[in-house]
């Protein structure tokens, strides 16, 4: 999915469909939903009169326009109360919006910056949390699979502001929500690998890959030199597998040297024996990725 930011009306640009949010507790519609409500008769003021709009958090709407606006089609999310609002939140509305429309075999959407001014989100955080929801919440892996995708892809997103000033902040948003989303989505694929195709090998030259593109210092200690080191915790595990195991080092080197460093450490087991036979069986496919188990991207 391409995603981009651009200055203009969210009305007037052509797309399959607009994105705009509403908020839990509003009697009326707020923001660019007022002009829109307006083009389509007063559509949307008469579903949040019934009850069918509340803009209880994830709640997705799809008005069909009938060519009353350029985008076939208008989906108000909600984004629950206003005051509680989080980037979090804004993020997952949005990844939950963007599985519907993939499903409806939307090509492009355009959206507002979701939450942007609200509860202290700016717009480049806003920008930001979008550009995330929307690439974590269409991901899937398939690398494997041999029969035809169920649904398409959105190719692509923009988000639309009306004023030419918040363009940069727009942008940087967009740009930092996509590498931070490509990074987890990375993470995605390796866990989802099967474990003969994910080994400790395989994980290494992974790194390598990164290392090489990102200019990063790459370190792998094989099997003999953690002998040497005594790192026996870690050897003892690889016991239990054919497969050499290997230690891997990335450092980047960047920003402000009087900042702080920051060292993340993880434990890359490509396959837990253990940890599987000592679960029930109901328990066994969250061994996978556990550590993911979060709410659904």
């Amino acid at each position: 999915m391409e995603i981009k930011a651009t200055i203009g009306d969210v009305t007037k640009i052509k797309a399959d469909a607009i994105i705009v949010n509403f908020f839990e507790g509003i009697p009326h519609p707020d923001g660019d939903l007022v002009t829109i409500d307006k083009t389509l008769d007063g559509t949307i003021s008469q579903l949040i009169s019934q009850g069918e709009i509340k803009g209880k958090l994830n709640e997705i709407t799809i008005v069909h326009n009938l060519g009353k606006l350029p985008a076939a089609r208008v989906v108000v999310v909600g984004l629950g109360k206003k005051e509680e609002l989080t980037r979090d939140k804004i993020r997952g509305a949005v990844a939950e919006t963007c599985r519907l429309l993939r499903q409806k075999g939307i090509d492009s959407v355009t959206t507002i910056a979701q939450g942007a001014g609200v509860s202290g989100i700016s717009v480049e955080g806003a920008a930001q949390a979008v550009t995330e929801g929307a690439l974590l919440g269409v991901y899937s892996f398939r690398k494997h699979m041999t029969k035809e995708a169920e649904y398409g892809e959105i190719k692509q997103l923009t988000i639309v502001d009306a004023d030419a000033t918040k363009l940069p902040s727009l942008e940087q948003g967009c740009n930092r929500g996509g590498i931070l989303a490509a990074a987890t989505n990375l993470a995605r694929d390796m866990v989802n690998e099967p474990a003969n195709y994910m080994t400790p090998s395989q994980m290494a030259e992974t790194a390598k890959r990164l290392a090489e593109s990102y200019g990063l210092e790459l370190s792998v200690l094989e099997r003999e030199q953690m002998q040497e080191l005594g790192m026996g915790a870690l050897l003892g595990v690889a016991q239990g597998s054919l497969e050499p195991p290997k230690f891997i080092t990335l450092h980047y080197r960047g920003g402000d040297s009087t900042e702080i460093d920051v060292a993340l450490v993880g434990k890359g087991i490509t396959f837990d024996s253990g940890g599987i036979s000592i679960k029930p069986s109901e328990g066994m496919a969250d061994m996978k990725g556990i550590w993911l188990r979060g709410r659904r991207l």
